[in-house]
């Protein structure tokens, strides 16, 4: 195996050739290229970062306009209950005062039937008591009917005595 320097030579002369070639026309547009890219990923890069923040801003923003609007809705919803047991106590106060007022009504309704019942009472006494008395106006009195008008009468006022009792 014997070397050619001669082609060795033309290799090496060629790759020279062809590197210059390259470096000249091809390397320096590779490189801008390379750098272009290279700037437009770092700028995306760079606009995907400062988007991920502004995310996190509305992030933060909708979850406080959420914890708000959740503070809010608590707060209407006790103020509704307070309202509630307020209209509940009013309406219980509304009918205990009714409940009062009707008692006070059949208090006094009860005591003008007694007070009548009473009269009738008086009345009906008076009545057997003035019947009694032209019974004995009426009759002479002997021992036996005078004992009989009296029993008749207390039997009377007893049967008056119970019914008095039913009011």
């Amino acid at each position: 195996m014997e070397l050619d320097y001669g082609q060795i030579v033309t290799q090496i002369l060629g790759f020279l050739i062809v590197l210059w070639i390259m470096k000249r026309f091809a390397w320096k547009p590779l490189l801008r290229v390379l750098e272009d890219r290279k700037a437009r990923v770092r700028s995306e890069l760079d606009e995907a970062e400062r988007r991920k923040v502004d995310m996190e801003k509305l992030r933060q923003e909708y979850e406080d306009k959420l914890k708000s609007i959740d503070a809010e809705a608590r707060a209407r919803l006790q103020e509704a209950v307070r309202n509630a047991q307020k209209i509940a106590s009013e309406i219980k106060e509304e009918a205990r005062a009714d409940v009062k007022e009707m008692l006070g009504r059949a208090r006094d309704e009860i005591e003008r039937d007694r007070a009548q019942a009473l009269v009738e009472l008086r009345n009906e006494v008076v009545n057997m008591a003035v019947k009694a008395s032209e019974k004995i106006l009426q009759e002479t009195l002997d021992a036996e009917k005078h004992r009989k008008m009296i029993a008749n009468f207390i039997r009377d006022l007893d049967q008056v005595d119970v019914k008095s009792k039913r009011f």
